[in-house]
């Protein structure tokens, strides 16, 4: 194997998983805020209702703390951002590392 081929491997690896753990930290953070402001303006059940509906959750965050609140969540701005800055990452590190043969 060509050292060229190893670095290109190794440069593609890196990016993806520094993607990969921006995308969970980014995405837990936006769960988590969500989740915590459900619990706070609606009670218990909505942790359950939150963490069953993960997906749409995470996706709505923005939404569902702006209308829960009746202010638009700046600060929330931040860690989804960088989610989808890390989904970009990785699939970018993805493109780079090409495929093994």
């Amino acid at each position: 194997m060509k050292f060229g081929g190893m670095l290109r491997r190794a440069t593609g690896t890196t990016i993806g998983l520094l993607g990969v753990i921006l995308w969970v930290l980014g995405g837990l953070a936006c769960l988590v805020w969500t989740l915590y402001v459900l619990f706070s303006i609606f009670g218990v059940w909505t942790i359950f209702v939150g963490l069953l509906l993960a997906p749409v959750t995470y996706v709505a965050s923005i939404f569902i703390v702006w209308f829960s609140t009746g202010h638009f969540p700046v600060i929330l701005l931040a860690p989804y951002v960088v989610s989808f800055i890390g989904l970009a990452l990785a699939s970018i590190g993805g493109k780079i590392k090409g495929e093994d043969v």
